[in-house]
């Protein structure tokens, strides 16, 4: 009896320092967890095309209303990152995504380098929460660093130089705010698949690594 208890709480203490994020349950991906992440990706890369048609069409209007609609990146990232909350898992993601929306606009490195500066943002961000939970502040650091990314690359592809300053300014926010409500979404979608026992699987296979 005494040695059924010590195994049981030799077994808890594992599941619990892997479930905690230790190095090795952190580093250790599973095969659906990869699965999981590429998902993501081509179903961020459908957004993605889908908001960049939004996004043309509004800017014929003001690029105040056209940048809210360039935060899909940071969307994918934030949710991959916040189901499988594993080192890199927004950087596969941001890859899939970039490479399965090429065929859509062609092949464009300035995908790549995005992908990268969204996924560097996430991870950062969720580093704040050791690989726990994406929260708040992990949102807002990811949105200010993807929407400043982000107005360096408009200011000179959209122009920003030749519009007047409350324009500029009313972008810089607009995308910020877009940013951050596109993080908080990949928040609430990511929450929502786990109660619907999409990570459960995956809690599970990490669970009985010996």
């Amino acid at each position: 009896m005494t040695r059924n208890s010590s195994s049981r709480s030799s077994r808890s203490q594992h599941v619990d320092g892997v479930e905690a994020g230790s190095a090795r349950g952190l580093w250790h991906w599973s095969t659906r967890e990869l699965l999981v992440a590429a998902v993501i990706g081509a179903f961020g890369a459908a957004i993605t095309a889908a908001t960049k048609v939004a996004a043309v069409a509004l800017y014929a209007v003001s690029p105040m209303l056209a940048a809210p609609m360039t935060g899909t990146a940071l969307f994918v990232g934030v949710l991959a990152a916040s189901l499988i909350r594993r080192p890199g898992a927004a950087l596969v993601a941001g890859f899939v995504a970039a490479v399965v929306v090429t065929p859509f606009g062609g092949f464009n490195p300035r995908n790549m380098v995005a992908a990268l500066v969204v996924a560097i943002a996430v991870e950062l961000a969720l580093l704040i929460g050791r690989y726990r939970r994406f929260g708040l502040l992990s949102c807002v650091v990811a949105a200010l660093i993807n929407a400043a990314f982000l107005f360096s690359i408009h200011w000179f592809v959209w122009h920003l130089a030749r519009t007047p300053l409350w324009v500029q300014i009313g972008t810089g926010l607009s995308l910020l705010v877009g940013q951050l409500l596109w993080a908080e979404i990949g928040v609430w979608l990511a929450a929502a698949l786990r109660r619907a026992g999409l990570a459960s699987t995956a809690r599970a296979v990490r669970t009985r690594q010996p």
